[in-house]
């Protein structure tokens, strides 16, 4: 700056003015310009420090927003939890006792001559039932899953046992690239098979039984549906526990289910949910 106002001042016509003037003409315009650098200078200084403020401060909303989110998740795992301790009391105190007060007095009955094989199906329906009372209360994943960690094999077999008891044929067929998923997800699915199946069985009086079970890109869609008798849906207004069940289960999940039935057409169960894969586990 100094070496710019000397050149300005020295490129002035001198007209007359004493070496003194041309001094303080140097040392006036050094004194302006140092200012406005100052000035300068300190502006974008203020802004820097500006910039540094309003990043630490979002810094410390993104933090205070993970706490929060954080918080929110600790207090709805602890309710969950709670809920899960009260409906496993609940199950063991209830369900479970009663299905062992079923197979002692089924055992005690023994054989009774023309009924052996129903009795053994029976004692069998029970014992498994009993076995998942109690995993459920030990909050663990249900028998077909245990027992055949493909999502596809286990429906298959849910869906031979079924058939072997209910007399009804069922078909399980598989659409798309199959993956392991998250164990929320096929908990879910293997659920509402197996309540569709029981609720086929208990209502529908169906020749056959398909499930398809199609996995997507982003989703994954388990459909089962029968020929049977069909009933009556008005949408948006669900009946039944075993419905409204499988319906809080699916949309637990972000999912949807859909219900496709008219007396005499038979029933079409339709459970979509997103495809979370199983490295997504916590």
């Amino acid at each position: 700056m100094a070496v710019t106002v000397g050149v300005l001042v020295a490129a002035r016509p001198a007209d007359g003015r004493t070496p003194v003037e041309l001094l303080a003409s140097f040392v006036v315009g050094v004194l302006v310009t140092s200012m406005a650098g100052l000035v300068f200078q300190t502006v974008t200084e203020q802004n820097e420090r500006l910039k540094q403020t309003t990043a630490r401060l979002a810094a410390l909303a993104e933090e205070n927003a993970e706490l929060q989110a954080q918080l929110l998740t600790q207090a709805r795992e602890a309710g969950v939890l709670g809920e899960r301790q009260r409906m496993a009391r609940e199950i063991h105190d209830t369900i479970a006792q009663g299905l062992t007060a079923i197979l002692t007095q089924l055992e005690a009955l023994g054989d009774v001559p023309g009924a052996g094989e129903r009795l053994a199906t029976v004692r069998g329906l029970a014992r498994e039932s009993l076995s998942e009372a109690r995993r459920s209360v030990r909050a663990l994943r249900p028998v077909p899953l245990e027992e055949s960690p493909e999502l596809a094999a286990a429906l298959t077999g849910v869906a031979e046992r079924w058939s072997r008891v209910a007399g009804v044929p069922a078909a399980v067929s598989v659409t798309g690239a199959a993956r392991p998923l998250h164990p929320e997800v096929e908990d879910t699915l293997l659920r509402v098979a197996q309540e569709a199946l029981a609720n086929v069985a208990r209502h529908a009086r169906a020749g056959r039984v398909v499930l398809t079970l199609s996995y997507m890109d982003d989703v994954v869609a388990l459909d089962v549906r029968d020929d049977g008798a069909g009933f009556v849906h008005e949408p948006g207004r669900t009946s039944g526990f075993g419905l409204v069940g499988m319906r809080q289960r699916v949309t637990r999940l972000a999912g949807r289910l859909e219900i496709e039935t008219a007396p005499g057409q038979g029933t079409g169960i339709s459970a979509t949910v997103p495809a979370i894969p199983a490295a997504a586990r916590s």
